[in-house]
């Protein structure tokens, strides 16, 4: 089991939250703490990079519905980026594929929320 790692970095008036590892029960306080951290820092305009992220269980899955819920609640936005094929299945069975915005890259993600005409629609 890989570890998770969140690191966040601003960019284009939002921040970019890039999870690396596992996403599980153990580590979900992690991420919660850390996208906690990154509204406080950045505001409510927040990218997920997965790309690197490995596993991801219905306890990550609760704290990105949950993060979610807040910022669109707030007036801003969350948006997936770079999500590995084992991750993108999680995302269908569950539905929320249909429910959250996903893109390829950061590169598309942060375009999209500078022109939120363009966005597809969740």
């Amino acid at each position: 089991m890989r570890q998770l790692t969140v690191t966040t970095r601003g960019r284009e008036g939002c921040a970019v939250v890039t999870l690396r590892g596992e996403l599980d029960i153990a580590s979900a306080d992690e991420l919660r703490r850390g996208l906690q951290a990154a509204r406080r820092a950045h505001g409510d305009h927040l990218i997920l990079d997965l790309d690197e992220l490995e596993f991801m269980d219905s306890h990550g899955l609760s704290v990105i519905i949950n993060c979610h819920k807040a910022v669109t609640a707030g007036q801003g936005s969350l948006a997936l980026t770079g999500a590995r094929p084992i991750v993108r299945r999680t995302l269908q069975i569950t539905g929320l594929d249909r429910r959250l915005t996903l893109y390829d890259t950061v590169e598309q993600a942060t375009a999209s929320l500078r022109h939120p005409a363009d966005a597809p629609a969740p």
